[in-house]
C-alpha cells in the first residue's frame, strides 16, 4: 500500500510504515499479559507448595513441578490436528477458561491426589495454549517485523513477571497471619489460586475482541493428521530450545526454596528485577535480532546466560542474586524469542500451526525434564547444585546450535524464496 503525494506535476511514493501494533498482536499482547501475570503468581510456589503443604519428598516434587509439561507433551499429537482444523479464537478461549478452573481447583482441594489430577488438566490446557497464542500473533505480523514482534509479545509477560510472583508471595505470607498453624499455611496458598483464578477471567476479555479470520492452513487441513503433529525442518532448533530451557530451570523452578536455603531475604524482587531489565532491553534486542544474523547473537547470549548461572548459584546475598537475574535477562531476552523466531521461519506461512507446536512441545519436554533433573540432584546434593548443574545442557545447546545453523539458512532461503 502506498500514499500519493503530488507535487506539481511530480507524484511521489510513500511507503506505508510497517508495524506490528495492529488490533489482533494489542488483544493477545494484552491477554499474554494477564495469562502470564496469573501464571507467575503460582509458579513460584509449587515447588514449596508441594513439600510444605502436601508433605511430598523432593524426587515427587519435582515430578509434581514439572508434571504438567510432561502432560501436555503426551497430548501434542491430538492438540497440533485440532489447533489446524477448529476456530483457533474459541479454541483459546475454551483454553483459557480451563486454566482458571484448574487454579480454582488449587485453591478448594489441598490434597495430591487432587493436586495431580488438576495438575494433568493444566497439562492439556498448555498444549494449546502457547502455540495458539502464538501462532496467531505471527499470523498478524509483516514478514519483516518477525523477530521483534515475536520479542514484543513476550513483553506483557515479562511486565507480569514484576509484579506477579510478588504478588504470588505476598498472599502465600499472608495466610500465617490470618490463622495460625496449618490452617494458615494452607489458606496462604488458597489465596495465591484464587488471585490466578480472577486473573485468568479477565484475560478472556480480550481474547474476545480479536477480529479472526479463518485464513488458517488450508493445505494442512487436507493433508492427514498426522502432518500436523510436528514439523521436521522445525526439530534441530527446538532441541536447542530444549537444552537451553533445561539449563534454566534450576533458577526458574527452585529460586523459593534455594533463596530459603541459602537465608536470602525477598528473593520475590529477582523476577522483578528480571522484568525491569527485559522491558528496558527487549525492543532494542527484537531490532538487532531483526538486523543481525543470529549466528552472531545466539553464541553471546548463552555466555551470558552461562555467566548467570554460575552467579545466581554461588549467591549468598541479595545484591549478588539480583545481578545474576540482570545478566539472565540481557542473555534470555536474546535467546528464547530469538530461537522462537527461528523455529517459525523454518516453516510456510500454511503450516507455521504445525512449526508452533513443535516448538512448544520441546517447550514442554524441557518443562517437564528441566525440574525432575533439578529434583534429581537436589536429593543428592543442594539447590545450589541443582541450578549450577544447568552449565551442562547449555554447552551441549550451544554445540547444536552451531552445527544446525547451516541447514537452518538453507531451509529459511527455500521458505522465503516460495512465498
Amino acid at each position: 500500500m502506498t500514499e500519493i503525494l503530488t507535487n506539481g506535476d511530480t507524484e511521489l511514493p510513500t511507503p506505508q510504515k510497517l508495524t506490528i501494533w495492529n488490533r489482533t498482536f494489542v488483544c493477545l499482547f494484552i491477554a499474554q499479559a494477564f495469562m502470564s501475570l496469573s501464571q507467575q503468581s503460582v509458579s513460584i510456589l509449587i515447588a514449596r507448595y508441594a513439600t510444605e503443604s502436601l508433605g511430598v519428598s523432593p524426587v515427587v516434587m519435582g515430578n509434581l513441578v514439572g508434571m504438567f509439561f510432561a502432560v501436555s507433551l503426551a497430548i501434542r499429537p491430538i492438540a497440533g490436528p485440532l489447533q489446524a482444523k477448529l476456530n483457533k479464537k474459541n479454541l483459546l478461549i475454551a483454553v483459557y477458561f480451563t486454566g482458571g478452573i484448574v487454579n480454582l481447583g488449587y485453591a478448594l482441594f489441598n490434597t495430591t491426589a487432587a493436586f495431580v489430577t488438576f495438575r494433568a488438566i493444566q497439562g492439556i490446557q498448555y498444549a494449546f495454549m502457547g502455540s495458539l497464542t502464538m501462532i496467531l500473533a505471527v499470523d498478524s505480523l509483516p514478514r519483516e517485523k518477525m523477530a521483534s514482534g515475536v520479542a514484543m509479545y513476550g513483553l506483557g509477560g515479562i511486565v507480569s513477571q514484576t509484579i506477579g510472583p510478588n504478588f504470588g508471595l505476598w498472599l502465600r505470607d499472608l495466610g500465617p497471619k490470618l490463622a495460625e498453624g496449618p490452617e494458615g499455611v494452607a489458606l496462604g496458598y488458597k489465596l495465591a489460586f484464587y488471585f490466578a483464578t480472577i486473573i485468568l477471567a479477565v484475560a478472556v476479555i480480550p481474547l474476545m475482541m480479536i477480529r479472526y479470520k479463518d485464513t488458517a492452513e488450508k493445505l494442512v487441513n487436507t493433508d492427514p493428521w498426522y502432518k500436523a503433529i510436528f514439523s521436521k525442518h522445525t526439530l534441530p532448533m527446538t532441541l536447542v530450545i530444549v537444552l537451553s530451557s533445561i539449563a534454566t530451570a534450576g533458577y526458574r523452578s527452585y529460586l523459593d526454596p534455594f533463596a530459603q536455603e541459602a537465608g536470602i531475604p525477598n528473593i520475590g524482587l529477582f523476577a522483578t528485577t528480571t522484568a525491569v531489565v527485559m522491558l528496558c532491553t527487549r525492543p532494542f534486542s527484537g531490532r538487532i535480532m531483526d538486523r543481525v544474523s543470529m549466528k552472531k547473537i545466539l553464541p553471546i547470549a548463552i555466555a551470558l546466560t552461562a555467566v548467570s548461572i554460575v552467579v545466581i548459584a554461588k549467591s549468598r546475598t541479595l545484591p549478588m542474586v539480583l545481578i545474576g537475574a540482570v545478566i539472565a535477562s540481557i542473555g534470555n531476552g536474546f535467546v528464547q524469542p530469538g530461537l522462537q523466531a527461528m523455529c517459525i521461519q523454518t516453516e510456510t506461512p500454511s503450516r507455521r500451526a504445525v512449526a508452533s507446536n513443535t516448538l512448544y512441545a520441546g517447550a514442554d519436554l524441557a518443562g517437564w525434564a528441566g525440574p525432575v533433573w533439578g529434583g534429581m540432584v537436589v536429593s543428592y546434593s543442594d539447590y545450589s547444585t541443582a541450578i549450577l548443574s544447568g552449565l551442562i545442557p547449555l554447552g551441549l545447546a550451544l554445540l547444536c546450535f552451531l552445527l544446525f545453523m547451516p541447514g537452518f539458512l538453507r531451509r529459511k532461503a527455500e521458505v522465503e524464496s516460495s512465498f
